[in-house]
């Protein structure tokens, strides 16, 4: 019995197509199902029903070596050496867990390409329908990845920057998919079916070298160098060739029998839900109008935005980050996230005029004078009876207090565009208020309060993600956490000031450790820092510092850590991190170890 080739050959493809659905399917459920029990495990801090010898005081399980094991050596270190988020040369490397998940997508789709295809001479016609049939099927992902509504984000615990590494991959594979499709079918075009093409063949043939070229430099102008030194023309460049690239594709595929139109419609509807969110948000934030921003230079490039929130609440939570709008600036139409160091709820606020005014007079029964020879005798009992006719007059003020906004602080380092914009629109005394509109809240809460040693390592601005939490801490009383260290690197002592001059109640808790590193003042400088906190004139050792606390916790208790901040920092955390578990893994029964990373950047 013959197999009709042009009839199993989509069957094949499609099945294909949903088997590789299937693979990114299983992943997100499996990153999924960890945050649920990490979730789980973190609200469940009644341990005195625990049995002690297998769960940590926390309820968070002690791990196993196998685990352990693979975590130090398959999942958090960086590829090769010590770099991650520091970029090499011009290229920055995902960490060994991401390159574990990316080569085995790319040698899935390397794999459903070089399947058998039959022995007919048909090969080339029949690998290029299928390496463009799992373009397609990537496209919808792509899209999902890249938006800031991504409902995986909250599903699975994952950050927005490890959806953005995927993303860039997904996209990549997917370009060379293209790439292979055009060029198979140029060739195929070229050997045999070229004379006998018709005008609807010749259409989809040019829309489709149209799509492939666009797809093609949108991802040569999305290389780090572009985004990070001209960030807003790779933004455009992506925007515009998105769109540019779903409508050629659409052209190119509209008159094939083989449906692939869904794929550009699921993809248009990823991109027009996403922006419709961002829509809602804003409208719902800025419902009472615009907001009050104002801005001060607290350090040679570093600005604190206090933005006056004119709403009673903003789903405020530690990880929370917002993008901000300055619509009266010449970068109006830019938005950047920022991570939110503060938050102050509305309170009654401050005493205005008094309104009105209310004389109360007590009743007193009558005295007889007393008579006396003794003149001093008299003045005296004179003075006493006017302090008596004071008493008896009261004037009693009743007060308006003026409700105190909310206020949203943030900290920016400015760099170009918007930012540098703001830099230079400061006065003289560093001072800047301007109407802003708000998006957000994004970003994820990490569980630290089920964690016995909590340790966040902060480079520069990146000290934003670590206040929230700090400050949550210093609210409540003690609880599983029985050691909170901050160790935060900053330039300037100014920035360091002007920064925790809002943090109180250090002094208070011997279970907090707020370290500062000054890397660019002298210690002739004098900073009126808030008491309990230690001052270095140096460069942290954060690898040491990490292993150090990882060494000195109760045996059995469960550590996190929480990097954000620059390369350098955020790397040298990850490798202390992987040199906890290494010396965790040489103590039988020794508590989890978790790390999350807030990297600063695209």
């Amino acid at each position: 019995m013959s197999i009709d080739r042009d009839s199993l050959d989509p069957r094949i493809n499609r099945l294909l197509g949903n088997v590789l659905y299937a693979l990114i399917a299983l992943v997100l459920i499996f990153g999924f199902l960890v945050g649920v029990i990490i979730s789980a495990r973190a609200t469940n801090t009644d341990y005195s029903k625990k049995n002690l010898e297998s769960q940590s005081p926390s309820g968070l399980r002690r791990p196993s070596h196998l685990k352990t094991w693979f975590r130090r050596h398959f999942v958090l270190p960086a590829l090769f050496g010590r770099k991650h988020i520091e970029p090499i040369g011009y290229y920055q490397l995902p960490t060994r867990g991401q390159t574990l998940l990316i080569a085995s997508y790319i040698l899935v789709n390397v794999f459903f390409i070089a399947t058998d295809y039959g022995r007919d001479g048909r090969s080339v016609n029949a690998v290029g329908n299928r390496a463009g049939h799992l373009c397609m099927v990537q496209m919808p992902i792509m899209f999902l990845f890249a938006g800031r509504n991504n409902l995986l984000i909250w599903i699975t615990g994952w950050s927005y920057n490890e959806f953005q590494v995927f993303h860039k991959w997904i996209a990549r594979v997917a370009t060379l998919e293209a790439i292979l499709h055009s060029a198979c079918y140029g060739y195929f075009a070229a050997q045999k079916q070229w004379k006998n093409s018709d005008q609807t063949y010749y259409d989809a043939w040019m829309n489709g070298i149209a799509a492939t070229s666009v797809m093609s430099l949108v991802m040569c102008f999305s290389i780090m160098t572009v985004r990070r030194r001209w960030f807003e023309f790779f933004r455009i460049i992506h925007i515009l060739g998105g769109i540019l690239f779903l409508i050629f594709l659409f052209f190119h595929v509209r008159s094939m029998p083989n449906g692939y139109t869904p794929y550009i419609w699921t993809c248009v509807s990823i991109w027009f839900l996403d922006r419709f969110l961002r829509i809602v948000r804003l409208c719902y934030f800025n419902r009472n109008g615009r907001q009050t921003a104002k801005i001060k230079l607290i350090g040679t490039s570093t600005l604190r935005v206090t933005v006056e929130v004119n709403i009673p609440d903003i789903g405020f939570q530690p990880g929370a980050f917002y993008y901000l709008y300055f619509p009266d600036s010449w970068f109006f139409w830019q938005s950047h996230p920022f991570t939110a160091a503060s938050w102050r709820p509305a309170s009654p606020g401050t005493a205005k005029a008094p309104n009105k005014v209310i004389v109360a007079l007590r009743q007193t029964t009558p005295h007889s004078p007393q008579t006396s020879s003794d003149e001093e005798g008299g003045k005296k009992k004179n003075r006493q009876l006017e302090k008596k006719k004071q008493l008896e007059r009261k004037v009693v003020y009743e007060q308006q207090r003026a409700p105190q906004r909310a206020k949203l602080t943030f900290l920016i380092r400015a760099r170009g565009g918007m930012t540098r914009s703001l830099l230079q629109q400061l006065q003289p005394g560093g001072k800047l208020s301007l109407p802003c509109l708000l998006e957000g809240p994004y970003g994820i809460a990490r569980p630290v309060q089920a964690f016995h040693t909590v340790i966040i390592i902060a480079g520069g601005v990146g000290v934003s993600t670590a206040l929230p939490y700090l400050t949550t801490h210093l609210s409540q009383e003690v609880g599983v956490t029985k050691r909170f260290v901050l160790l935060w690197s900053v330039r300037e002592g100014t920035m360091a000031e002007k920064t925790l001059e809002g943090v109180k109640g250090l002094s208070f808790r011997k279970d907090v450790a707020l370290k500062v590193y000054i890397t660019r003042s002298s210690e002739k400088d004098s900073w009126r820092l808030p008491l309990g906190v230690k001052v270095r004139y140096k460069r942290p050792m954060i690898e040491e510092s990490i292993l150090k606390e990882a060494r000195n916790r109760i045996h059995g208790t469960p550590m996190a850590v929480i990097a954000c901040g620059g390369g350098p920092v955020v790397d040298c955390a990850r490798r202390g991190t992987v040199m906890a578990l290494e010396h965790a893994a040489g103590r039988k029964g020794e508590g989890e170890i978790l790390y999350w990373e807030e990297g600063y950047g695209w």
